[in-house]
């Protein structure tokens, strides 16, 4: 049995040693700057500002300085979504919209795949695709929203796929042949 001892106390185990001692590095998530953000989500510097008026959340997200996360355009993302394609007057969900960015900070990416968010006017939840109408009956008017398309096509836009070849691949290299005329 082999036994490691530091700073007083004993393992028994070197492997929980390894594992206790060593720290995995802090990772720094992606920060988007305001410019990247329009480009991102499509959201004007006028309509960001007024939604600033409104949500506490992105009050907090003022000056040339602020910083965005990957969560915080999915949140602008939604947000668009309810008030361009839904007609939703952000005054009245603006509860409910700070309530999801700050949902959207505490989720991790596995929560967002394949997921709907519901928003009301006071709060914001997030539930699979396959569960949110089976879990129970909202008890107010919710608005939801999936998040598939959103997330697609933020990522679309940070990391294009370049298109297919319009040729197909041949099967067997291309071989040079000599004429002889």
């Amino acid at each position: 049995m082999i036994s490691v001892a530091l700073n007083g106390n004993t393992w028994e185990n070197p492997l929980v040693f390894l594992l206790q001692a060593t720290r995995m590095p802090i990772i720094t998530a992606i920060q988007f700057t305001q410019d990247q953000m329009r480009t991102l989500t499509g959201v004007s510097a006028e309509t960001v500002r007024h939604w600033r008026k409104t949500v506490p959340y992105l009050a907090s997200k003022q000056g040339k300085a602020a910083r965005f996360s990957f969560a915080d355009l999915l949140g602008l993302a939604i947000t668009n979504e309810l008030v361009s394609s839904l007609g939703v007057h952000i005054g009245s969900v603006s509860a409910g919209v700070d309530r999801l960015f700050k949902l959207l900070t505490e989720a991790n990416a596995l929560t967002l795949d394949g997921a709907i968010v519901c928003v009301t006017s006071t709060t914001a939840s997030l539930h699979e695709s396959g569960s949110w109408l089976g879990s129970s009956a909202p008890m107010q008017p919710t608005l939801a929203i999936p998040l598939d398309p959103l997330v697609a096509r933020l990522q679309q836009h940070m990391l294009p796929v370049m298109p297919a070849p319009t040729q197909a691949a041949l099967p067997f290299p291309p071989e040079a042949v000599r004429s002889r005329a």
